[in-house]
């Protein structure tokens, strides 16, 4: 390591954050630093198509998101719904796409990552399975993953250079999906969730601190725990540049502003050998987070359990748990 690096990782660790205050303080404190308004964004979709499979009703939807990107996105209800039913965005990790998240088969199974030759084990149909278990799910492809090319490490340099981050474009069009949900009818508009494996395990975590509207969240193996660990402990070249937000660690880590959040239900699903979040950060995170939720018990849930960075059968089971606690009373 350079003595320059050296002398600025020493400088940043010797800075303290400013106390966050209030969860509007750190939303807002949010937004500035993902470049984006602290109010919900408009959206306007069109539904291209829809069909019923197996007593659920599909629809392949789309919106206009910032700079003219269209964000791709399958709507799965269950049909014949004789009132409103609460609902879950459902987001892929880097080498998923909607497609992934929403076929038949619900399991572990070989998927084709786009532009790969070779297929990956990974879980396959859980958006789908949760619209089976009485949710309407909304699954959209990330900006920057699958066919939404440029990938997200050339997005996100563009988007620096111009003053914008690529994490507050990618929050910013799943904040539009939380506005799509509370316009449709079957939807109970008080009662939408999300939840998201790996890049959207991420992108949930920031999506929750963002917006109010989001009842309750569940990253999985979503690099949640502190960014100043990582920095020490971590692999620094295993998350993208859309994982690094400017100026983040002079406002608070991510454990102080899932603090400000207190009493919004957040679930973690945390292996100990997962590499995008190293133990130790999920330590620290814990011990910032569990005091500010000692008046709500039971709304942090954290799982912990041996393994590595995948999402499980195990934690798809705690998953659905945790949504039918906070989502369906």
């Amino acid at each position: 390591m350079s003595r320059l690096l050296t002398l600025a990782l020493a400088l940043a660790a010797a800075a303290p954050a400013q106390k966050l205050g209030s969860a509007d303080e750190a939303r807002a404190t949010m937004a500035a630093l993902l470049k984006i308004g602290v109010a919900p964004p408009p959206v306007a979709a069109t539904l291209h198509s829809a069909k019923e499979e197996d007593g659920l009703v599909i629809e392949d939807v789309s919106w206009e998101s910032l700079d003219g990107e269209r964000v791709p996105a399958y709507l799965i209800r269950p049909a014949g719904a004789s009132a409103p039913l609460p609902a879950v965005i459902c987001l892929h990790g880097s080498s998923g796409s909607r497609e992934s998240e929403t076929t038949k088969q619900f399991g572990m199974g070989p998927w084709l990552r786009h532009g790969q030759k070779t297929p990956h084990q990974r879980l396959l149909g859980w958006a789908r399975e949760l619209a089976r278990h009485g949710y309407i799910t909304l699954t959209l492809t990330q900006r920057g993953l699958d066919r939404r090319l440029p990938d997200t490490n050339d997005q996100s340099k563009d988007l620096l250079v111009r003053g914008r981050t690529l994490m507050g474009a990618l929050v910013h069009e799943i904040r539009q999906g939380v506005t799509y949900l509370q316009q449709r009818k079957e939807v109970r508009s008080n009662r939408i969730g999300m939840t998201g494996m790996s890049f959207g395990g991420i992108t949930t975590f920031y999506t929750w601190i963002a917006d109010p509207r989001v009842a309750a969240a569940a990253p999985i193996c979503g690099g949640v725990g502190s960014v100043d660990v990582f920095l020490r402990r971590g692999s620094r070249g295993y998350h993208g540049f859309y994982w690094w937000i400017p100026d983040m660690l002079s406002k608070g880590d991510q454990g102080d502003f899932a603090a400000a959040m207190a009493a919004r239900p957040l679930m973690l699903w945390a292996p100990l050998s997962d590499i995008g979040m190293p133990k130790e950060g999920v330590d620290r995170f814990l011990e910032v987070v569990q005091p500010a939720y000692a008046k709500t018990p039971g709304a942090l849930v954290v799982h912990r359990p041996p393994g590595e960075h995948e999402f499980t059968l195990e934690a798809f089971g705690a998953l659905k748990e945790f949504l039918d606690r906070f989502l369906k009373r």
